[in-house]
């Protein structure tokens, strides 16, 4: 169990919190322990599951008498969801609630809470669990956030096939382990993302250490075998709140090995090296369209991404190497190859060190985009007017470059402990100096565990920009509108 030097049932101090201070001053405060004990609930009944979380979202909406969170709350009581739900709190041990109960919170901290510039002086205790950017820019009223709320702790889960391929690699004692290429592989020797038994699968539940949270986060991908966004908007702030740019594209992405909730197949034909493929296309404004990006992840951890881009101004396509990654995807983007999904850069141990240090509660954004957008966005001033924020227990994931030439001296990943994807990301530039964040919402469904995007905030500390992406998931007949010319750049350069 990883804990504070202090009673993890104390509110750690203004001066010891994590997110207030600078993010490098807290490395070496926590300690890993050799016992999980915590985690271990078992025979779980699934009133008890359904009971925490839907009392409190009943309690919620019925204060707030708002259609979204009614909706939300009917999602939730969804009898799949609920069975889901109990499912995998009995394959991990636990589940937010659990985790949460072993903190004692301040008492202002629960639904309802209100937080704006007028009395977030008041509330000093919030530097414990709200990202200092968030913090700041409601505090000064100015920021690209102005004001948050507070909605009930959801609980996350993974899709069925996910749940199975977990089960089995735990039922049959399979651990996996990291090879010299730092390719993940089975103790038969398969590498355990291509292999359809195993791809599907979390390698590991309760991450143990660095390497291991950094695979689960890996292995959880995009959280849904096939993603289609169509259309994604970006919009392109200015520190002064004007959008500078706006463009409109298309994303794709399909994890290949282990398939058993979209399509036929399990394996995706052709694809025996490749475990997932990233895709964009471009449709405005005029001097982008038909921009086509490809990146495609081999399993092998030497062997560099299958990486092409279509340029529509030179009627030619590129194939870019590992370097060109940390280009941004166009101009005026804060974000670059390497940050899509909040990381997509592959393992390797000889340029970069990970590091679990610690765990704690922060405040993010919700999961909800199935139902309705957590966030009220202002176009006029480019900027949030409000957003919703939940309670999260998560991992602290610290990935340090070693090389001095990476774009980040190190990232800091938020790491969900039921989702197994970030739910905030801090990066630094090589001089230490706070360089991005990444805040993102993700559409969910309770019925299936099934996952997309929403909107996505990467705010650049260092000159004020801002970037939105808001997104619209296609959930219909994926199988058939998501095929293999989307992940071939010769016929993606084609695509209308």
């Amino acid at each position: 169990m990883l804990v504070t030097k202090k009673s993890c049932n104390e509110t750690q101090t203004n001066k010891g919190s994590l997110f207030y201070r600078a993010p490098f001053s807290f490395s070496g405060r926590f300690v890993l322990s050799l016992s999980f004990a915590f985690y271990m609930v078992n025979n779980v009944d699934s009133a008890e599951v359904s009971n925490k979380l839907l009392h409190n979202w009943k309690k919620f909406s019925q204060s707030t008498q708002n259609i979204n969170h009614r909706r939300w709350l009917k999602a939730l009581e969804n009898p799949e969801a609920i069975k889901l739900a109990t499912a995998w709190r009995n394959l991990r041990g636990y589940d937010a609630y659990d985790i949460i109960a072993r903190y004692k919170l301040p008492g202002q901290l629960k639904p309802g809470l209100h937080i704006s510039s007028s009395n977030i002086n008041s509330m000093p205790w919030l530097k414990e669990y709200l990202p200092k950017e968030i913090y700041d820019s409601i505090l000064s009223g100015k920021g690209f956030v102005k004001q948050a709320s507070i909605i009930p702790t959801n609980t996350y889960y993974q899709n069925k096939g996910v749940l199975a391929a977990t089960r089995n690699l735990i039922n049959n004692k399979k651990v996996p382990y990291t090879d010299s290429e730092d390719t993940l592989r089975n103790p038969d020797g398969t590498a355990m993302l291509l292999n359809s038994e195993t791809a599907a699968a979390i390698p590991y539940i309760k991450p143990e250490n660095g390497l291991e949270l950094m695979w689960s986060f890996v292995a959880y991908g995009v959280g849904t075998e096939t993603l289609a966004l169509d259309p994604v908007i970006t919009l392109s702030c200015s520190q002064e709140g004007n959008i500078d740019y706006k463009y409109k594209s298309a994303i794709w992405w399909q994890k290949y090995h282990g398939r058993t909730q979209i399509g036929d197949e399990r394996d995706v034909d052709d694809k025996e090296e490749l475990v997932e493929g990233g895709a964009v296309y471009a449709y405005q404004p005029y001097d982008v369209r038909g921009f086509a990006g490809i990146r495609q992840r081999y399993a092998n951890g030497k062997k560099h991404d299958d990486f092409k881009v279509f340029l529509p101004a030179m009627r030619r396509t590129r194939t870019l190497s590992g370097a060109d990654a940390q280009d941004p995807m166009w101009a005026g983007l804060e974000v670059t190859w390497d940050d899509w999904r909040s990381y997509w850069v592959k393992t390797n141990r000889s340029q970069f060190e990970y590091k679990l240090v610690g765990e704690k509660l922060i405040l993010a954004s919700p999961e909800v985009g199935y139902i309705y957008n957590s966030g009220k966005f202002n176009n006029d001033k480019c900027k949030w007017d409000e957003l919703e924020l939940e309670l999260r227990p998560v991992w602290i994931l610290e990935i340090i470059d070693k090389s001095g030439s990476y774009q980040y001296k190190k990232r800091t990943l938020y790491i969900d402990m039921e989702t197994y994807y970030s739910q905030y990301e801090r990066t630094t530039d090589q001089r230490d100096n706070i360089f991005r964040i990444w805040d993102d919402s993700r559409a969910w469904r309770p019925f299936d565990g099934d996952s997309q995007w929403r909107h996505i905030t990467i705010y650049n500390a260092i000159n004020h920009r801002v970037n939105y992406f808001f997104m619209t998931p296609q959930w219909d007949n994926r199988s058939e509108n998501v095929t293999d010319e989307q992940f071939d750049i010769d016929q993606l350069r084609d695509y209308q």
